[in-house]
């Protein structure tokens, strides 16, 4: 638009200057002044260019409740989280991506590839998680991936390790005089072996002992990798289970500062530009 304009400029200063050279001095001032202008709104329009390619938003993405594989009605979808996760990622218009936990945790399934998600996200872009209020077990395993991890002053993380529980009932059956039999294909003869209806064979207990342990050593893995700092750290040091509050667990290296949610933000909005002077739109609830 503006080399447009000034090229019919330039045609009106040459008609106007072939009728009355007298006015050519000024009239070439007023083009060289026009020819500066334009160079200087094309590096304006280019400068716009390169901050909006840096993203201007914040993304808010939250982990709320039990988390599951393919989440429910009181839960979060661990699945459905490392999608939200992926397209901020993605999103060049997004500056900084904000995880919202309230979580006690959930299942095994799932939960390795929600962090990993968030993983490969903070290598993009800051990550910042935020325990509000509680980061529990897979919970701190996904968060624990962030570039940064920060607690609200009431909030509690940890629980780190993994866990099966069995019920036996043979015993309340027995006292309702109710037998059960139960026939397996010869094929499988361990289907199903920790059914609740009898207690676990020393077989059965030692192989989901060693299922668990393996969990486990993932778990400790992938949040001393999150934490930078060592296994043996994590396994003496973040808890061997425990859970604790925000001055004990940032004091233990298990998160970073202590601060709520909005202060999370609006930090976040004064330290980006473009946010700022788009603060009606800075926000992205995922």
């Amino acid at each position: 638009m503006a080399n447009d304009n000034k090229c019919d400029l330039r045609q009106v200063i040459q008609q106007i200057t072939s009728i009355d050279p007298v006015v050519a001095i000024d009239i070439g001032a007023l083009g060289d002044c026009l020819e500066r202008s334009a160079k200087a709104v094309a590096a304006a329009e280019a400068a716009a260019g390169s901050t909006a390619s840096r993203g201007a938003k914040i993304a808010i993405i939250g982990a709320y409740g039990p988390l599951t594989p393919r989440g429910s009605w009181y839960g979060t979808s661990l699945s459905g989280l490392g999608q939200q996760v992926r397209r901020a990622s993605n999103d060049s218009d997004v500056a900084v991506v904000v995880l919202d936990i309230d979580s006690p945790g959930g299942t095994v399934s799932g939960t390795m590839e929600a962090a990993n998600e968030v993983k490969a996200a903070a290598a993009k872009k800051p990550v910042i998680a935020i325990a509000n209020t509680l980061a529990a077990s897979a919970a701190y395993w996904i968060g624990s991936q962030a570039t940064e991890f920060v607690m609200a002053p009431s909030a509690d993380v940890g629980s780190i390790g993994a866990m099966i529980m069995h019920q036996d009932i043979s015993g309340y059956l027995e006292q309702l005089g109710v037998k059960l039999t139960m026939i397996r294909s010869e094929q499988s003869p361990l289907k199903n072996e920790a059914h609740p209806f009898a207690p676990l064979s020393e077989d059965a207990t030692s192989y989901l002992q060693a299922r668990v342990n393996e969990a486990g050593a993932d778990f400790i893995k992938a949040v001393a990798a999150g934490r930078r700092v060592s296994q043996a750290k994590v396994k003496d040091e973040f808890g061997q289970g425990r859970v604790f509050g925000a001055r004990e667990a940032v004091a233990r290296g298990m998160a970073d500062r202590i601060a709520t949610l909005e202060d999370v933000i609006a930090d976040l909005v004064l330290k980006t530009p473009t946010a700022r002077s788009r603060r009606r739109s800075a926000l992205v609830f995922e």
